[in-house]
């Protein structure tokens, strides 16, 4: 998994390459964890273009992104899934408690609104 970011209007946009699984959860939450305590950053969108796949582990790390971002009040969205990855959010009824937008700018633009 390749974890890349850059910072727009206080919202932190992670694009992750690859899958979001087991063996990749630590380090990328080694890698968002300097974003998730920026007292700079307002929301943090993840960017699921280019994920193949989401296993349990990584369902657990985006719960916990989701929770970090509430107790810091500040928003969190996902964008840009795939049928199989949205099929998971939806079978996990994750998708009726977070924010998942089609586009990246869209994305942003809910978030900064």
């Amino acid at each position: 998994m390749i974890c890349t970011h850059r910072i727009q209007d206080g919202i932190c946009v992670v694009s992750i390459e690859g899958n979001i699984a087991l063996d990749g959860v630590n380090e990328a939450k080694s890698y968002l964890k300097p974003h998730l305590e920026s007292p700079d950053v307002k929301g943090l969108v993840m960017n699921f273009e280019k994920v193949n796949f989401i296993d349990s582990s990584g369902i657990g790390l985006i719960v916990s992104i989701f929770k970090t971002m509430q107790q810091k009040e500040g928003k969190f969205a996902l964008t840009n899934l795939s049928k199989k990855n949205e099929e998971i959010f939806s079978i996990t009824r994750l998708n009726k408690i977070l924010d998942i937008y089609d586009s990246e700018s869209e994305a942003v633009g809910a978030l900064t609104g």
